[in-house]
């Protein structure tokens, strides 16, 4: 009976002690002096705000927080020109792989969209620029860029003042109170360009042996050389544990650190005082 008490004793002392050991302390700092923003390289981190703009120069556009993609066109460029005839961009470069957290957008501040776009033809409907009529006829569009988080529209900007050649263009947006706040499940940003353009390069004069007219050409300059990308004024908050949990992310009881363990020793305790006092009370 005495060696059963003394059982009893020290398994309650050692229910009094802390479950976590000195292996977790260890974790911990490990945890600490880990870059968080090398586990996921493409998605946004306290030192990576800018999204930036990729494409495999054909069919396939994305984007993510990376500087750097493997996949990305060789010549770093997105082209797409006729000699004569309408050309239609209309591309939208999606966060891929999608956005896995919650983002916490600081109000007012400012959203900063950089494009560097190379242009031939003409894309304004029946102007009369110089004297000569372009090619547009109510056909043609201008330059339009649309930021969105998931499917809602953060901003959309008419870009009218751009000019043969290259054009750097920057379009700047303060967050609204309604815009704060970007769920990972609904909110994956992306970026669309859309613009009609028409060439009217064509053969001419006697013989045809003259070349008269423009072609038609959109060519953007994608992020490799960091000058396109979407500037981000995420707020430092996002990056709390504490705003990326649910609402109603809660612990169950087996999830809590050393349950198991407790759970186990309290067992222990039971058959080792409660067990054989029934034994001996049946015994006798």
């Amino acid at each position: 009976m005495r060696g059963r008490n003394a059982l009893a004793i020290l398994l309650a002392i050692l229910l009094t002690l802390p479950v976590a050991g000195g292996t977790t302390t260890t974790m911990a700092e490990d945890e600490e002096t880990k870059d968080p923003c090398e586990e996921d390289p493409e998605q946004p981190c306290v030192n990576k705000t800018m999204m930036y703009l990729w494409s495999d120069g054909n069919n396939r556009h994305w984007a993510h927080f990376n500087t750097t993609e493997s996949e990305n066109a060789a010549d770093n460029l997105y082209t797409n020109d006729r000699d004569n005839g309408l050309v239609t961009i209309d591309e939208r470069f999606t966060m891929a792989p999608k956005l896995n957290k919650k983002l916490n957008m600081t109000l007012d501040a400012e959203i900063r969209i950089v494009l560097n776009i190379y242009l031939e033809g003409d894309w304004t409907n029946n102007d009369n620029t110089g004297g000569d009529q372009g090619p547009c006829n109510s056909d043609c569009d201008e330059l339009n860029v649309t930021l969105f988080a998931g499917a809602t529209e953060i901003v959309k900007q008419h870009v009218p003042q751009v000019s043969q050649g290259w054009n750097t263009v920057t379009i700047s947006h303060r967050i609204t109170e309604d815009q704060t706040l970007w769920d990972a499940s609904t909110a994956n940003p992306s970026l669309q360009i859309k613009m009609k353009l028409k060439g009217d390069r064509q053969n001419g004069g006697p013989g045809g042996l003259f070349i008269e007219g423009e072609p038609a050409n959109f060519t953007l300059r994608l992020s490799a050389d960091g000058d396109t990308r979407v500037e981000l004024p995420i707020d430092p908050t996002s990056w709390d544990e504490d705003f990326q949990k649910d609402d109603d992310d809660t612990m169950m009881p087996e999830e809590q650190p050393g349950f198991l363990f407790m759970a186990a020793i309290t067992a222990m305790t039971v058959a080792a005082v409660y067990l054989p006092s029934r034994k001996d009370s049946e015994s006798s």
